[in-house]
This record gives C-alpha cells, structure tokens and sequence, in this order.
C-alpha cells in the first residue's frame, strides 16, 4: 500500500518529461520564428485585431456618453482616426443638440484638454474607458480619446511611428482651437510608450528641453471640480512617478501604469 503513491508518480514521469521539454523547445522557438516573422511580434504587441466591444457603433457615443461628439481626422494622407471628444460637466446643459462646430469652439474655454492613448486592445468605446472620460468630464476637463490607426473605425495599420504621428496630429488639432489652455497627454499601458514618443518629438523637433524645463512636466491632475467616482479619483490625483523607461516605443519619461505629459499654455 505504501509503494502505490511512487508507481503512480512514476507513471506520471514520462507525461512530466514530454511537457517539459515542449515547453523547452516553445521557449527557444519563440525568438527564431519572430527574427523569421516579424509581424507576429506586431500582432502581439498591437492588438487591434481584438475590435472589443464588438456591437458598439463608434459613430454614436451619446449612446454610451453625454456632452460627446464623435469626428475624424486625418492625420496623414490615406489615414483617418476616429476620436471622442467629451466636454466639461460644467456645459453638458449647452452641450445639448450641439454640432462638431460648437464641440470645437468649445476647446477655447479655458478648460483643461485631455489627449487620452489607450491600451492595445480593444477601442475607445471599451468600458473602463467610457467610465475614464464620464469622470474626468465631471472633473471638468475636455477629453479627447482617439483610436490609433488600425483601431477601431480608424483606417490604416498599425506602427510606432504612425502612432506618434496621430496623436501629434490630434495634439496640433487641438492646440490650434484650444487657446491657451493646457493640454495634457494621459496614457495607459501601450498609450504610456506613445505618450512618451509623442512628448519627447515635441520637446526636441520643435525646440523643447527635457520634461524637467518650465512649462513642461509630470505630474498630479489638479481637477477644477471634485472626483465623484474613488477609483478613478485615485489615479486622477496620485502623484506620478517620474521614470526614464526603454522598451519597444522608445526612450523617455513615463509610467508603466499611466502617464500624463502637460504642455503648459
């Protein structure tokens, strides 16, 4: 009775020793077949395959959203990205019945604007997102959430480069309507390696230092109006550390969990 428990681990041996080794021969594969495939190493890192929520019509977000608009903007030839633009809680009431005109006007108020980068699943119509902009709206800051190239209703595929090259668009874009307003880039996970892509061409293209300089910085969200919701109110006024990270998206000053980059007016 004793021996039965050890003839059944022997038994098991040979399956062990079989897996083991499957998993040995995926692990030394995995390197050789991406120097092979590059593109399967883009299919992991930018997930825009996975289109989630699949049934949600991006063109419509009062469905989702209040005070929001959806438009487009073509950030290069041949590419379009889709973007939301929520406005302060404070102009919902006149938000009401508003066209993309009115939205665009809006930027000038004073308000601070938000450029939110997502992660790399899923578009800007995903649920925590939709929760993200319903707060920092209530906050009282314009929100804008595009979807890269590649991603949700955007045309076009995915790239680092094409990346930094929508939101600096979009930060263009935005910039020409919104005055002297600050406009704040917010990025989580994948959106926290654009974010610093796109801060740091803003800093050495167009004659700007290191994020330390005056005007330029890390840090806390100050929101005009309180935070309702707690968990989103945690990351809204936590402290951001200041981290020169390299990875994939290049080299800069950012925060695996989120980021924000503020441009002063």
């Amino acid at each position: 009775m004793r021996g039965f428990p050890c003839r059944g681990w022997l038994a098991w041996r040979p399956w062990l020793r079989t897996l083991l080794v499957h998993l040995l021969l995926i692990y030394i594969s995995v390197p050789f077949l991406i120097r092979l495939f590059p593109v399967l190493l883009t299919k992991f890192v930018f997930l825009n395959f996975l289109a989630f929520p699949f049934f949600v019509d991006l063109r419509r977000p009062e469905l989702l959203l209040n005070n929001t608009v959806s438009l487009y903007l073509a950030t290069e030839p041949g590419v379009t990205v889709g973007i939301w633009h929520t406005v302060p809680g404070s102009r919902g009431a006149e938000a009401q019945g508003k066209d993309q005109r009115w939205y665009e006007e809006a930027l000038a108020d004073a308000h601070p604007v938000i450029i939110y980068l997502h992660g790399n699943g899923g578009t800007r119509g995903a649920s925590h997102r939709v929760q993200f902009l319903k707060t920092m709206g209530a906050a009282d800051f314009h929100i804008l959430a595009l979807d890269y190239r590649g991603y949700g209703d955007s045309s076009g595929h995915p790239t680092e480069s094409g990346f930094t090259t929508d939101v600096l668009a979009l930060y263009d874009w935005a910039k020409a309507r919104s005055g002297n307003s600050s406009i704040l880039f917010w990025g989580h996970s994948l959106g926290t390696g654009i974010a610093t892509n796109a801060a740091r061409k803003l800093q050495e293209e167009r004659g700007k230092g290191r994020p330390s300089i005056p005007g330029f910085s890390f840090g806390p969200l100050t929101p005009k109006r309180p935070l309702n919701d707690s968990s989103v109110a945690r990351e809204g006024q936590r402290s951001w550390c200041r981290v020169w990270s390299t990875g994939l998206l290049g080299s800069g000053w950012g925060n695996w969990g989120g980021s924000v980059w503020r441009r002063g007016g």
